[in-house]
């Protein structure tokens, strides 16, 4: 029986798969947050539930995949700014055996953690190492929610919201974390940029501006 992708990946490089409780990132647990506000009683929320009102906070940073056939693909139906940033690519449209055509390893691994979520209906986080190549090496580690969303116990779309980052996360004290997360909404001045660049993070002042940008 082949072994999981994502189970692969995980004691390979040491990818950490949790309960959503264990969010690190304010944009991740914005998500989360969200996500269980619409869940009511019941174990996920429908696609119809979410707003652009109510997703305001972590639009960029989300991602809404429609599953087809029960599994047989996924599809990408939107993709926030942050997400085509980080990839350089503009994925809606986009569907999973297309990039598993293009790029095995990496379709792999998306399809079971897209499948993990479907056929369980179970949400999760995945953080660690980015173990494929992406167009901007300034991005080394992601933590990443994977939230169900549909209507009668069967999952029919996946919420994703995530980061990726120079550190991880769960490496980063929480007073550095809060500066990062208020550079990134707040007007900074050159010192303050200088400043945080200077800080272990090893943002450089134009990453920051380019996350100021892109928030």
């Amino acid at each position: 029986m082949p072994q999981d992708p994502l189970a692969s990946r995980q004691q390979a490089n040491e990818v950490q798969a949790r309960s959503i409780d264990d969010a690190k990132t304010p944009c991740v647990q914005k998500g989360v947050g969200y996500w269980r506000s619409l869940c009511g009683q019941r174990r996920f929320p429908a696609r119809a539930a979410l707003t652009l009102r109510g997703m305001a906070p972590i639009l960029q940073h989300a991602v809404i995949i429609e599953v087809i056939d029960r599994g047989a693909d996924y599809e990408y139906r939107y993709v926030g700014e942050v997400q085509r940033q980080a990839f350089k690519t503009y994925f809606k449209g986009i569907r999973v055996t297309q990039i598993e055509a293009a790029a095995p390893r990496l379709g792999g691994v998306l399809r079971a953690a897209y499948e993990r979520v479907r056929s369980t209906g179970m949400p999760f986080i995945i953080r660690g190492e980015i173990d494929h190549d992406l167009p901007s090496a300034a991005f080394c580690y992601h933590e990443t929610a994977f939230l169900p969303l549909g209507v009668d116990g069967e999952v029919d779309h996946l919420l994703v919201v995530g980061v990726q980052v120079p550190e991880p996360f769960w490496d980063v004290p929480l007073d550095k974390l809060k500066a990062l997360a208020d550079a990134i909404r707040t007007p900074a001045t050159r010192a303050d940029l200088k400043a945080l660049a200077d800080r272990r993070l090893r943002i450089s002042p134009d990453r920051v501006r380019t996350l100021k940008r892109n928030s």
